[in-house]
């Protein structure tokens, strides 16, 4: 009986120890296991500005299509594109919404920079406007036409358009005018036609101001992008497959809810219904899965990047904003479309 008291009493002490012991080491590795965990789960930020071709990154946000898909994302809303492009370039966001062309200048000034989807291309959501009396490109010769800033996306837009209707640069005169700002400039007369998008737009037509040119007579040029910062791609894959997913179910939330999806968006930008809606159905094409794969497609297409980076790239480097030796197809990252489209099809 003695024997078996201390016996128990010893079992007692042994479990007691080392149970305590557990309990050291537990208290000590558990702040490592959270902290690991935060980290894991540290948002990947996205600048995002006012524009229909890539307003539904606000649904999937949303309607938690993020989470869905085991993502920690966060959209950072700025009006202006501006100001989107901004937090990329000092790196308070890892992601942004922009038009291709302003992409391939920023990754080739040192911020390494890919293109992992294509949300749209601008059909009607760009145009150059021009007075009553004109009926074509033709009659901006020898006139005033502006742009929005010097070797942007803008500028190379109205010098393509006006090539197009074999109009050098010599033969006009250019100022550098905010799209916002071009309708007030033309009422004073110191343009004649200009870059411009919604609502201006429609603000011209009613006053009898014509459409000159549409971004869709210079395909290639205008053509929106997701980039992330190149070490945000290298460090986590997995959840930027997961935000280019996401975005796609948010683009077939608006065929299957509209009504809702355009509430979301218009809310979301501080716009109205009708100019959300007006934006999606004529201003943008936005690009589904297939069209994605296509524009990700080494090709002379107009419809593939590569296309398109050609045109751009020849643009910069006759300007001398770049060398050749900066041009570079590493801007455009296709495994992610390709991941997509590899899991649909291994779907029944």
């Amino acid at each position: 009986m003695m024997a078996k008291g201390f016996l128990s009493g010893l079992l007692v002490i042994c479990v007691t120890v080392v149970a305590g012991c557990c309990a050291v080491v537990c208290e000590k590795k558990a702040p490592e296991t959270v902290s690991a965990k935060v980290e894991e789960k540290k948002p990947i930020k996205i600048g995002i500005s006012i524009w229909q071709g890539y307003a539904h990154a606000f649904i999937a946000q949303e309607k938690g299509f993020f989470q869905k898909n085991n993502v920690s994302a966060e959209l950072v809303f700025k009006k202006g594109v501006e100001e989107s492009i901004e937090l990329y370039k000092s790196g308070e966001v890892e992601g942004v919404f922009n038009v291709f062309a302003d992409m391939i200048l920023i990754n080739s000034k040192g911020i390494p920079t890919k293109v992992v989807y294509v949300p749209s291309y601008s059909e009607s959501g760009d145009v150059i406007i021009g007075r009553p009396e004109f009926n074509s490109l033709a009659d901006l010769k020898g006139k005033t036409v502006s742009f929005h800033g010097i070797n942007t996306f803008s500028n190379l837009f109205v010098l393509k358009a006006l090539e197009k209707a074999e109009i050098k640069e010599s033969d006009v005169q250019f100022h550098d005018v905010p799209g916002m700002d071009v309708l007030n400039e033309m009422e004073a007369g110191k343009i004649d036609g200009g870059h411009t998008w919604e609502p201006v737009t429609s603000q011209a037509l009613n006053k009898g101001y014509k459409i000159l040119c549409k971004a869709s007579d210079t395909p290639g040029i205008i053509t929106d992008v997701l980039a992330f910062h190149a070490k945000i791609i290298e460090e986590r894959p997995e959840d930027v497959q997961g935000i280019v997913k996401s975005l796609f179910e948010a683009r077939d939330f608006i065929n299957s809810n509209r009504d809702e999806a355009i509430d979301i968006m218009a809310k979301a930008e501080g716009l109205d219904r009708a100019e959300v809606q007006r934006g999606i159905d004529t201003e943008v094409h936005m690009l589904d899965l297939n069209e994605n794969s296509e524009a990700m497609k080494k090709s002379e297409n107009i419809a593939s990047l590569y296309a398109s980076l050609k045109i751009i790239t020849d643009f910069y480097v006759k300007r001398g904003l770049i060398s050749e030796a900066q041009v570079t197809e590493g801007i455009i990252e296709p495994k992610f479309i390709e991941g997509i489209k590899s899991l649909q099809a291994s779907q029944p």
